[in-house]
């Protein structure tokens, strides 16, 4: 898997020129440099992050929610994080790795973030601090267009067939319990998946509905389709809808309530609404909570406080996106 790492270097002056810099500058100049050098530490929280000045995203390279260009984040959750970031002084750095590698990574305090269209679940919630959702995406398989399959897909419709998904996502587990499947094949990437259905290698994929959506759109993988699946309450991760989170160290609170804070705040100002149709995520139903909230008595109380194994009273940072 490819790996992204930025580098700064800034020039060292000597002390002698930098008075020099200073003279030729004027004293006012100067007084107003450092100045604005202290008013910008002022108005941005002081936080602890992996690097200093950075927010160290661990991620996978996937379009439309993460990729770069120039050096920086693109796509729905990258964008979404660099907003954030901006706006508590720092810059996201992403970390690229295999996505299995991803909450290791967090937890032991390598990364400060981990997301890409990454799904809330109970057991994600007792490891690692997860964000309010960002966006809530649908359940689909990924199969070829000449499968003979219409509507929504049933739990028995996978019977016969082989099936495949990232390693390390949330669905495999139910994926190796569902009756008459012949084959769960775990994937290291999503593009080595979809070229298995392209050509036959494998019936159906358990994939992230943006990123086939992106494929269809782009033509990039031609002979494809996705389709919903059914509910099933046997299935509930695999046939609902998810929470699309942030996840993060469970020992870092002040830095979580800090980005939580800017994930409420791009709900307040529409702007998640925004990133996802610039990114092709143009459907109202990327906005709409599945009900009930399964989150409520877990990880999170009827009106939005943090309770569970990283119980806190948030602080407020609103302050930093006014």
């Amino acid at each position: 898997m490819t790996r992204y790492q930025s580098s700064h270097i800034q020039p060292c002056l000597s002390r002698r020129d930098f008075g020099k810099g200073l003279a030729g500058f004027g004293l006012a100049g100067a007084a107003g440099l450092l100045a604005g050098s202290a008013a910008k530490a002022a108005t941005s929280p002081q936080l602890k992050t992996v690097e200093p000045g950075y927010i160290t995203v661990a991620t996978i390279p996937v379009l439309p929610v993460t990729g770069v260009k120039d050096g920086a984040f693109i796509g729905t959750d990258g964008s979404m994080i660099s907003i954030i970031a901006q706006r508590l002084g720092l810059k996201a750095k992403p970390a690229f790795m295999d996505w299995s590698a991803t909450i290791e990574s967090v937890k032991t305090g390598r990364a400060d973030v981990m997301l890409g269209n990454m799904g809330w679940t109970p057991q994600r919630a007792q490891i690692m601090l997860l964000t309010d959702a960002i966006y809530y995406t649908g359940a689909f398989v990924t199969m070829r267009d000449s499968t003979p399959v219409t509507g929504h897909v049933t739990v028995s419709d996978f019977s016969g067939r082989s099936v495949g998904a990232i390693t390390g996502v949330t669905v495999v587990p139910e994926l190796k319990k569902i009756p008459g499947v012949t084959d769960v094949r775990l994937y290291d990437t999503f593009d080595a998946c979809v070229r298995d259905i392209v050509a036959g290698r494998l019936d159906f994929g358990v994939l992230d509905a943006p990123f086939v959506a992106n494929l269809i759109q782009s033509g990039a993988a031609a002979g494809i389709k996705q389709l919903p699946i059914a509910t099933d309450p046997n299935y509930p991760i695999m046939s609902n809808k998810q929470h699309s989170v942030m996840g993060m160290n469970g020992q870092n609170a002040d830095l979580f309530d800090a980005v939580n804070t800017g994930v409420r705040w791009l709900w307040a100002t529409k702007q998640n609404a925004a990133l996802l149709k610039k990114y092709g995520m143009s459907d109202p139903d990327y906005l709409v909570p599945p009900s009930p909230d399964v989150r409520l008595g877990i990880d999170r109380t009827a009106n939005g406080g943090i309770i569970g194994p990283f119980a806190h009273t948030m602080k407020d940072y609103s302050q930093y996106f006014a």
